[in-house]
């Protein structure tokens, strides 16, 4: 036994020693030196191990990396670069994402699925830095193969194709679907939108096959006068087409493009396409799915003037014989002679009209190799750029990868397919990275595009149709959250566990150099409301009040900017949750999200999303009566039904002022102005001008022996005093009392203001924690910004007021993340600069747009 071990420890050390290099010849005689020391006894041992040993050397030799020559200053953490949207996916096999179109705008224009299932289309504006967005389908299925492909016509007019990757509960395909915009380089009016039913029922191999349309990949050819070619997936997960000379209007009986041998039912070869609208298409294709296949090969044709051709112009048949096999086409790899399995991740034509390819193989699920091939003219060049890792997706705990073979990704630049853009792990996080050869292939200059960064890249695209000078050449994806690419029942995945991405622009946030300039102060509340919604509070808590402080914010952002990415996030959870606040509707806390509700009414009109928010608050008018209120808060074993603490003040008046505004019905007005004042007048200071948490603090000291007046609490006070003044009528007879109170207050806490601009978190206590707060900070510079801009505090403290604007700032990081925000509490508690909260971010959105009013921006 002792020896036996030892001889297959010796055979082990030589098996691995040997399987790290190329079967080269000086390795072929080590080799069979090696099996002329083995004893005849392990002979039999030694030969299997010799031919996996051969299987190993081959994958190897074909593994080998390309040499690189890596710049490593340069590369950024991903969350210091624009997001197009906070809330956006796609896969790989739907094609194009993002186009640059020139015309009477410079724009880049992209489509992509949010985790509540809209389809959208947005753009970006060179010049003008403004991102516009459109939902061209609502809730349509949260799955992130369904995202749009945009091709433009003459006129510069979008067509928008997509698809739903599911069934759904439907026992019938849903169609493929295609939407026009009504205006040249305009997303914001939309034509009907036109369902495709393209599948050829007669072509229908069995009676339960697929008769999906997954994955659009639109083509228009100048040679054949501007007709419209269409791809997608079809029958049986076949490539198919179909034709439109109408510029969409109608279209063809959809045809398969290519039939593998059906060896299992629903063989689906994946396919990538690619033209630059002159004559020829490309394709490249596979056997199916890596996860079916035991060997996943990479194939190439090109159609042109109505038929299709190998690499190097031999024709394979017209167009009117198709479908293509898979033996009639070239193998750009050999899957079965490279031992690994493949996938085609994109198409491209050089400028010597020469196909390149790129494509992903997988010796093992969690070993995934980027190839680049590319037609000499002569024959295709493979070569290997580097193992990018495993699958990104974060597969739950004790569960088995449903995906592995979703690699990070890679993308050929179309202008310059010399260059190519990759999605690698570099220290357990997928980073994005640009590769640049001059040799097709052979060797590589590497350039970081992210780097350091806390969350995957993925997925990146080339922009189409952005030459060497764009500043905008590539978008990718950065998630959040991703374990899976679709929200179903069977996924056993929570909701609030879905997917969530964004949609990220290689254009760096613009760096703050003077927070006072108009512009400059919508660029940093951009960035600090991207940022919170790229890194989520509690998901589950998204109708509390932590997140309805957010929302006011975000309501003031979309009111400077119009950007309706912002205002549509807002919908999407409202819809939801079908527009019902939570059960507790005594807790005011649960109020504040009924007031953003009633703030997108007014907008929208929309009656359903103030039917149960109205039917809550008058459950409040209809039980809640003066003299019944109990606002003690200490002992009150109904506190909660009442409010008993300051900053119930915020949560519920604002939203009940508001209801009153939006529905023209006074009586919502009324019963806040009574049950507002019988809690003020309990908890004011009038010796103080301040105002207490709650009574459990009428009599507690600090460890200073100072009163105790929490810092976020009286801010509480102050932003809902704004809020009601701004929703309440001129003439409403107790107005004075509410501008006599915020007067007091606000000149209580000019006076606190510390040196550095910022307040600390106990009022009168600085020392208990000498730093700058931001969260109450946030609610002061906001409330008394709004007073000098409403003409109730004098010019004079304007620069104080801006003083502590520039401190807020100061608090926001290169990612846009606003740190120093007390957690959540209920009086003074310290805090680091790494703590952040999005109530936080809600005030400083408040408090940025009263300055950007404050310093001209509205005029």
């Amino acid at each position: 036994m002792e020896k036996t071990n030892k001889g297959h420890s010796m055979t082990m050390y030589n098996f691995n020693y040997l399987t790290k290099r190329a079967m080269t010849p000086e390795n072929q005689m080590n080799l069979h030196s090696y099996l002329g020391l083995c004893k005849i006894k392990e002979l039999k041992n030694s030969i299997l191990l010799f031919t996996l040993a051969l299987v190993v050397f081959a994958t190897s030799a074909q593994e080998k990396p390309v040499q690189v020559k890596i710049k490593t200053t340069t590369g950024i953490n991903s969350e210091s670069y624009k997001s197009l949207t906070f809330n956006g996916s796609w896969c790989w096999f739907t094609d194009p994402r993002a186009v640059y179109f020139e015309g009477k705008h410079k724009r880049t224009y992209s489509g992509w699925i949010d985790n509540y299932g809209n389809i959208v289309v947005g753009s970006y504006d060179h010049d003008t830095k403004q991102i516009t967005t459109h939902i061209v389908k609502k809730n349509l299925e949260v799955d992130d193969h369904d995202h749009p492909s945009i091709l433009f016509d003459d006129q510069g007019k979008l067509l928008v194709f997509f698809n739903r990757h599911g069934y759904g509960t439907s026992s019938v395909a849903p169609p493929g679907y295609l939407i026009k915009s009504k205006h040249a380089e305009d997303i914001s009016e939309w034509q009907d939108v036109q369902e495709l039913y393209l599948n050829d029922e007669a072509l229908k191999p069995a009676p339960n096959a697929s008769m999906s349309q997954d994955y659009s990949h639109p083509i228009r050819l100048k040679s054949e006068k501007g007709r419209i070619y269409l791809f997608w997936r079809g029958i049986d997960g076949k490539p198919s087409y179909s034709q439109s000379d109408d510029n969409g209007d109608t279209w063809s009986k959809g045809r398969i493009v290519m039939m593998p041998d059906p060896i299992y039912s629903f063989r689906r070869p994946y396919t990538k396409v690619y033209s630059n609208g002159d004559s020829k298409i490309h394709f490249t294709f596979t056997d199916g799915h890596p996860r079916n296949e035991k060997n996943n090969s990479i194939y190439y044709t090109y159609y042109e003037n109505g038929a299709f051709y190998k690499a190097n112009g031999d024709k394979i048949k017209n167009i009117a014989d198709l479908p293509l096999r898979p033996e009639e086409l070239d193998m750009v790899y050999d899957a079965k002679k490279g031992g690994a399995k493949a996938w085609n991740w994109d198409i491209a034509e050089d400028e010597k009209g020469n196909p390149v390819i790129a494509y992903a193989k997988f010796p093992s699920d969690t070993s995934h190799y980027y190839c680049y091939a590319k037609w000499s003219g002569k024959k295709w060049i493979n070569r290997t750029l580097i193992n990018s890792g495993s699958w990104f997706p974060k597969t739950a705990k004790n569960e088995t990868e449903m995906e592995p073979h979703y690699s990070g990704g890679m993308n050929i630049d179309h202008e310059n397919t010399n260059e190519i853009y990759l999605s690698v792990k570099r220290d357990s996080v997928f980073e994005i990275e640009k590769w640049v050869t001059s040799n097709n292939g052979k060797s590589w200059k590497v350039d970081f595009i992210t780097k350091n960064s806390e969350k995957d890249n993925i997925r990146p695209f080339a922009v189409r149709g952005a030459k060497k000078n764009n500043p905008l050449q590539v978008l990718w994806m950065q998630n959040t959250s991703y374990q899976f690419y679709g929200y179903a029942s069977w996924t056993k995945i929570p909701w609030e566990e879905r997917f969530h991405s964004a949609i990220k622009m290689d254009l760096q946030s613009p760096e703050i150099t003077n927070p006072l300039e108009p512009n400059q102060i919508i660029d940093i509340m951009r960035q600090t409301a991207d940022w919170q919604f790229a890194n989520p509070y509690d998901l589950k808590r998204l109708l509390e009040w932590q997140w309805g402080t957010y929302f006011v914010g975000v309501q003031e952002l979309y009111e400077l900017t119009g950007e309706d990415r912002y205002k549509q996030e807002m919908v999407n959870i409202g819809q939801h949750a079908n527009w019902k606040p939570l059960d507790n509707i005594f807790y005011a806390d649960q109020l504040k999200i009924i007031s953003n509700w009633a703030w997108l009414y007014d907008l929208d009109k929309d009656p359903k999303m103030i039917e149960y928010g109205k039917w809550a608050m008058d459950i409040h008018l209809s039980t809640r009566r003066a003299y019944m209120a109990d606002v003690r808060f200490a002992n009150n074993p109904y506190f909660v039904e009442w409010w008993t603490w300051c900053d119930a003040l915020f949560m519920g008046p604002p939203a009940f002022a508001q209801m009153a505004k939006v529905t023209g019905e006074k009586k919502y007005l009324d019963y806040m102005d009574t049950m507002f004042w019988i809690t003020v007048d309990y908890l004011y200071s009038k010796e103080d001008s301040l105002i207490f948490r709650d009574d459990r603090y009428f009599d507690k000291r600090s460890d200073n022996g100072k009163k105790i007046f929490w810092s976020r609490g009286n801010g509480w006070v102050m932003a809902g005093i704004t809020r009601i003044l701004e929703e309440m009528p001129a003439d409403y007879p107790s107005r004075s009392k509410y501008i006599k109170l915020y007067s007091e207050m606000a000149a209580k806490l000019l006076d606190l203001q510390s040196e550095d601009g910022m307040w600390r978190v106990s009022l009168l206590d600085p020392a208990h924690h000498d730093v700058g707060e931001v969260s109450g900070s946030a609610f002061f510079v906001c409330a008394i910004a709004w007073g000098i801009n409403n003409g109730l505090i004098d010019q004079k403290y304007k620069s104080q007021v801006l003083k502590g604007w520039e401190a807020l700032c100061a608090n926001v990081n290169k990612n846009g993340r606003l740190g120093n925000v007390q957690p959540e509490g209920i009086d003074p508690r310290k805090f680091t600069p790494e703590n952040w909260h999005v109530y936080g971010t809600g005030a400083f959105l408040m408090a940025g747009s009263e300055i950007y009013k404050l310093m001209g921006g509205d005029q």
